[in-house]
C-alpha cells in the first residue's frame, strides 16, 4: 500500500527542541530523499558521507557547513555537498528541508 503525501511540513512538524525526519524514498546503492524537520537552534554536527549529497531548504532558515565554510539557506536554496568533505547543517530558525543522497555515486 502506498500512503500519498499532500504536504509534508502538516505530516512532519516541527517539534521543539528536536529534530525529526522522514524518509521518503530509499532506492538501496542509489537515491535517499530525507525529509526533515529543525527547531530553531538544533544541528546536525559535522561529518562526511562517501557519496555526494544535497540540502534544499523547503521551509524557515538554515546554515549549511561545507568544508569550513558557512552558507545561509533560505526558501528555494540548495546547497551541494561534495563527497569526502565534511558538512553539517544549523536550524537558525525552525525549518524543513530536504537531504538528497546519491548513494549510487560512490568512489
Amino acid at each position: 500500500m502506498i500512503t500519498a503525501i499532500t504536504n509534508l511540513t502538516e505530516a512532519l512538524p516541527i517539534s521543539t527542541g528536536a529534530i525529526a525526519s522522514r524518509p521518503l524514498i530509499d532506492l538501496p546503492n542509489d537515491l535517499k530523499l530525507v525529509f526533515f524537520a529543525m527547531d530553531a537552534g538544533q544541528e546536525i554536527s559535522a561529518h562526511t558521507t562517501p557519496f555526494p549529497a544535497s540540502v534544499l531548504c523547503v521551509g524557515g532558515c538554515l546554515e549549511v557547513m561545507v568544508d569550513g565554510q558557512w552558507a545561509r539557506l533560505m526558501p528555494g536554496d540548495r546547497k551541494d555537498l561534495p563527497k569526502g568533505l565534511p558538512h553539517g547543517v544549523k536550524a537558525v530558525e525552525p525549518s524543513h528541508w530536504l537531504l538528497t543522497m546519491l548513494r549510487a555515486q560512490k568512489g
